[in-house]
């Protein structure tokens, strides 16, 4: 604990004679006043200062100046009658020199200081002792590799009120509820993860990390919480949060919370190399499997020393940024981050401007679900917290065995591939490429653009090209229905009945004929792949 750590003022006043001093203003259970030192100086008090003025020298005007200064608490030592404004309610106090001692004005403010300092001094000493006795427990229990979880249930038990441990994006990572907390702690949870709730000290997390400091404030439902910033490398990497019914957290759960948001900062330090570790031999797993440089036999043994269970199956996600975003490394955290969240079984790497990540799941038929599942998150959180930007993402058929890894791989390239040219905003599974999967390995030949021109060339040339396209584009996708068609472009079933007439004639196009039909329907689409391209 730091040993300017502030200290209640009730609390300092209890460390002296109660018949030495007397309340004026303020409530005398005012629990949120907390002093870090004794000044008499108006000109140099700050914040956390209790300012002590001689009273004999003291008008009304100038204690009122010295109640509208920086310090948190003033005292005014003797004096007369005290009428003056104090539109802050800052706590003012009188203290009461010994009257049977011979001393002047400028003794008995010398000797009240004293006592006051002697008082704060002791009570901080205390503290950091019983701060130093906190970080011991708590270390001794994360060495047991306890992690987060452990930490969090022994503060739970120091301070008897609910704890929470939050990363940077107040993502609960640990928490453990108070026994009077435990029928709404998820709503509590919930509550706390909205960043709006964050104290404004400690949203700027560069800030927050350069002057670590715990917060105390009142929340709704008659409760109040203590906070403090979980600090690595001058940032604030979490959030360490202590709740209780108002007027119940003291002076002990603050120390607690200072002391576990150190012990949380080396528990997360530690972890966070772990996966850095664990990265980066994915890392070399994932290289030497897609380029094929193990055997059968070591391959195997090192994923089964990885963790793999190589009875599931594993399925390719490639996710990328379109265009100017931010960097890779922010799209590697965000898919590390919901693979901590989900507690998924995934391994992850980045190459060539691309996150690669292979998802464990069982062997089902269809979709793959549990790679469907990570991508949408991961696309969903980028949206939410970088809005100006946009992630792609392409998803290859299931490997059941680490043969078939590589053949995961380049499918779900060609279906980032797609999803970037068509614009796709969701993840594209492989099997969904239908027929561009065809048409992408011919998408350079001539006759490609040579068919679009004859089948579609008429209408491309009509000054109407954009309504008809969008017109037939709408008409296959829903099968031909022409009320649905309708529906999707927003005109009268009439309307669209007009307008199908007036494409057939420009187009010459018998959209009767199943095979004009599908000609038509191959050509929207080569034309769409080619324009992306």
């Amino acid at each position: 604990m730091p040993f300017n750590s502030p200290i209640p003022l009730l609390t300092l006043l209890d460390l002296i004679p109660p018949e030495t001093y007397e309340w004026i203003s303020s409530a005398e259970t005012e629990p949120s006043t907390l002093i870090a030192w004794i000044s008499c100086s108006a000109a140099s008090s700050k914040s956390g200062d209790l300012l002590l003025l001689a009273g004999s020298e003291l008008d009304n005007t100038k204690l009122e100046t010295a109640l509208h200064g920086a310090a948190t608490a003033v005292g005014v030592i003797g004096g007369g009658e005290i009428d003056c404004d104090n539109p802050a309610r800052k706590p003012l106090i009188r203290f009461f020199a010994d009257p049977s001692a011979d001393q002047d004005t400028e003794d008995q403010t010398r000797e009240i200081h004293q006592r006051l300092l002697r008082a704060l001094m002791a009570q901080k000493s205390l503290l950091l002792e019983r701060g130093a006795n906190i970080q011991t427990r708590l270390t001794q229990i994360a060495a047991r590799g306890d992690g987060l979880s452990g930490l969090a249930g022994a503060m739970r038990e120091m301070t008897q009120h609910g704890i929470l441990v939050q990363d940077k994006r107040l993502t609960p990572l640990a928490s453990s509820p108070s026994t009077d907390l435990r029928s709404v702690w998820n709503d509590l949870v919930t509550q706390l993860s909205e960043l709006s709730t964050l104290p404004e000290t400690l949203r700027d997390r560069r800030q927050a990390g350069e002057a670590p400091a715990v917060s105390s404030e009142p929340m709704p439902g008659g409760l109040e919480r203590i906070i403090a910033p979980i600090v690595v490398g001058d940032v604030a990497r979490g959030y360490l949060t202590a709740v209780g019914m108002l007027g119940e957290l003291d002076q002990t759960d603050r120390l607690v919370i200072e002391q576990g948001a150190l012990v949380c900062a080396i528990e997360m330090a530690r972890a966070k190399a772990v996966r850095e570790t664990e990265k980066r031999l994915h890392g070399d797993l994932l290289s030497a499997l897609l380029h094929q440089n193990l055997s059968a036999r070591d391959a195997h043994l090192w994923a089964q020393n990885m963790g793999l269970d190589l009875e599931q199956q594993h399925t390719a996600v490639r996710l990328a940024w379109e265009g100017a975003s931010p960097t890779l490394r922010r799209l590697e955290t965000l898919v590390n981050g919901e693979i901590a969240r989900s507690g998924a079984p995934v391994i992850v790497s980045s190459l060539s401007g691309e996150v690669i990540a292979f998802c464990e799941g069982p062997r089902e038929a269809g979709r793959p679900s549990a790679a469907t599942s990570l991508a949408q998150a991961v696309i969903d959180l980028a949206a939410k917290e970088y809005p100006e930007a946009v992630v792609r993402c392409g998803i290859g058929t299931p490997a059941v065995d680490l043969g078939t890894w590589q053949l995961s791989f380049r499918q779900a390239g060609q279906a980032l591939d797609m999803a970037r040219r068509l614009g796709e905003r969701k993840p594209l599974y492989y099997m969904d490429l239908s027929v561009y999967r065809l048409l992408l390995q011919f998408e350079d030949h001539p006759d490609l653009k040579a068919f679009v021109q004859e089948t579609l060339g008429p209408i491309l040339n009509h000054e109407n090209a954009d309504e008809f396209l969008a017109t037939l584009e709408e008409f296959f996708a829903h099968h031909g229905n022409l009320s649905q068609t309708a529906e999707a472009l927003f005109i009268h079933r009439n309307t669209l009945t007009y307008r199908m007439e007036r494409l057939a004639a420009v187009s010459r196009l018998d959209l009767d004929n199943p095979d004009t039909r599908l000609a038509a329907q191959l050509a929207l689409n080569i034309r769409r792949m080619l324009k992306a391209a």
